[in-house]
């Protein structure tokens, strides 16, 4: 990774850093608040906690800012663990940055990273079945449904698991 960052057109994928708090708070704050957000791994919002994210994400070489290089703004998420021999690949975008092409940029120049420096051949990756932004976007990356899944990630106002249907994907290099 070149200056600790890959550069695409628009954006820059990098590490996170102590400066990016407020960024990240917006982003994963609009995430928690997204029609999307039970379909996922929930995430705490309050203050405190937004510091313990940014700290695990610095001290976590998967996960990288994804920063809008025209206005110096993080304005999303993309993770995937070198370290293991299929990563699963992540990503997050803030609702006022979506379709834009954004997420795909961030994803493609990751999943190519990883492919030169590591030699990764294959990515797996989840989402909602209804989460129809996700879908395409994993189609579009060129990623193959493999396996239909009942999952949980949050609870109802009354305590009873959100049960709904997911797909998982994986995407081959070879």
């Amino acid at each position: 990774m070149e200056n600790n960052q890959i550069s695409t057109q628009r954006l820059k994928i990098r590490r996170f850093n102590g400066a990016d708090l407020t960024d990240l708070a917006a982003f994963i704050r609009d995430k928690m608040a997204s029609e999307y957000a039970p379909y996922d791994t929930q995430w705490p919002t309050d203050d405190m906690n937004m510091k313990n994210i940014l700290g695990y994400f610095m001290s976590d070489d998967a996960w990288y800012a994804v920063e809008l290089s025209e206005i110096g703004k993080v304005i999303g998420f993309v993770c995937a663990n070198h370290n293991v021999e299929v990563p699963n690949l992540g990503f997050t975008i803030h609702s006022d940055y979506q379709n834009n092409g954004y997420a795909y940029e961030a994803c493609l120049a990751l999943m190519q990273y990883y492919k030169n420096a590591f030699g990764i051949k294959k990515f797996v990756a989840g989402t909602a079945d209804c989460n129809e932004p996700s879908v395409k976007l994993l189609l579009k990356l060129g990623f193959k449904k493999y396996r239909s899944v009942e999952e949980s990630f949050a609870k109802d106002k009354d305590g009873n698991p959100i049960i709904f249907k997911g797909s998982a994907y994986e995407c081959n290099y070879e």
